[in-house]
C-alpha cells in the first residue's frame, strides 16, 4: 500500500507530460514551414540507404510481377510448385552435407512462399493492391537513393502509365519527380553514376514535352526543349568527365564486370535517345517557323 501513491504520482506525471507534448506539438503539426520529410537517423540518401535501396529489388519484383501476371500459376495436380528433382541428380542431393541439405531446404521454402497455391484466377483488386505495393517500395527506394538509375526509372515509369501505376499522376508529379532528380545527382561528383541518372531523367521530361504536343494548347515551348537537351548534354558530359577521372584513379577496378557493362549500356542507350530528340526538336521548330511564315504572309495579303 505505501507504493500506491508513488505509483500515482508517476501516472499523474507521465499523464501531464504526454498531454502537455500533445498540445504544444498541434501548432508545428499544423505549420507547412515545418513538413519536411521524414528521415529517420538519417538513412535517406546516405550510403546505407543505397545499400537498402539496392536490397530493395527483389521485392519490388516480386509485388510487381505478381501484380501482373496473377502470381506462380498452380500445378494441375493442385499442389504448391516445388523445385523439382530429377533421379540423377537424387544420389547427388543424398550424398551432400547438412549444409548443403540445408541450403537445398531454404531455396525450396523460398520458392514456396511465393507460389500461388489459390486454385482460382487473381482478381483485379488483388492485382492493383499488390501494384500498389510495389510501387510504395519503389519510392520508399528512391527515397533511400535518388540516384538510383533503375529504382527512379522504374517509379517514374509507376506514376506516367495509367494501366501500370495505382496512382497516375502524369506530367506534373512526374516532371516534379525528374527534375528533382537531376538537381540531387548533379551535386554527386565522386562517382560518375548519378550523372547517368540525371541524363535519363532530362530524357524523361523530354518525352512528357513531346507527349504534351498532342495537347490542344501545349504547356511547353520549343525553347523549353532546347533548354533541356542542354541540361541532357551538360549531364552526359558531366559522365564522361567523371568517368576519365575513375579510369586515372583505377575506381573502374573495384566495380564488377556486370555493373561496368551496365554502365556502358546506359551511356549508349541515352546518347542514342538524345541524338533522336535532337532530330524531334529540330523538327519542331522547322514546323513552327513554317507556320509563322506563313501567318506572316496571310497578314501581308490580307493588308494588301
Amino acid at each position: 500500500m505505501s507504493r500506491l501513491p508513488s505509483i500515482l504520482l508517476s501516472t499523474g506525471l507521465i499523464g501531464s507530460g504526454a498531454l502537455a507534448w500533445i498540445l504544444a506539438g498541434r501548432p508545428l503539426t499544423a505549420n507547412a514551414d515545418l513538413d519536411v520529410p521524414l528521415n529517420p537517423f538519417g538513412i535517406n540518401c546516405s550510403p546505407y540507404g543505397e545499400v537498402i535501396a539496392m536490397a530493395m529489388q527483389g521485392p519490388v519484383d516480386t509485388f510487381f510481377d505478381a501484380g501482373m501476371a496473377g502470381g506462380t500459376p498452380t500445378p494441375a495436380n493442385g499442389n504448391p510448385a516445388t523445385p523439382a528433382i530429377n533421379d540423377e541428380a537424387a544420389p547427388a542431393t543424398a550424398a551432400t552435407s547438412v549444409n548443403g541439405r540445408l541450403g537445398i531446404l531454404l531455396t525450396s521454402l523460398e520458392g514456396a512462399c511465393e507460389t500461388r497455391t489459390n486454385p482460382r484466377g487473381t482478381s483485379e483488386a488483388l492485382k492493383r493492391y499488390l501494384r500498389r505495393q510495389a510501387e510504395d517500395k519503389l519510392r520508399f527506394a528512391y527515397q533511400l537513393d535518388p540516384a538510383h538509375y533503375g529504382n527512379y526509372n522504374a517509379l517514374h515509369f509507376f506514376l506516367t502509365e495509367p494501366s501500370i501505376g495505382t496512382r497516375p499522376e502524369l506530367t506534373p508529379s512526374a516532371a516534379k519527380l525528374a527534375e528533382d532528380t537531376i538537381q540531387y545527382c548533379l551535386k554527386q561528383e565522386q562517382d560518375p553514376r548519378p550523372a547517368l541518372t540525371a541524363a535519363a531523367a532530362a530524357t524523361n521530361i523530354l518525352h512528357l514535352m513531346f507527349g504534351d504536343r498532342s495537347n490542344a494548347v501545349p504547356r511547353y515551348t520549343n525553347a523549353q526543349m532546347r533548354r533541356c537537351l542542354t541540361v541532357l548534354d551538360h549531364c552526359l558530359a558531366r559522365y564522361t568527365c567523371i568517368a576519365k577521372v575513375w579510369d586515372q584513379t583505377k575506381q573502374w577496378d573495384l566495380l564488377s564486370p556486370q555493373r561496368i557493362a551496365e554502365c556502358d549500356e546506359r551511356f549508349q542507350f541515352i546518347v542514342k535517345i538524345r541524338d533522336a530528340a535532337e532530330k524531334t526538336i529540330l523538327r519542331l521548330e522547322t514546323e513552327s517557323r513554317n507556320v509563322q511564315a506563313s501567318v506572316t504572309t496571310r497578314d501581308r495579303l490580307a493588308n494588301n
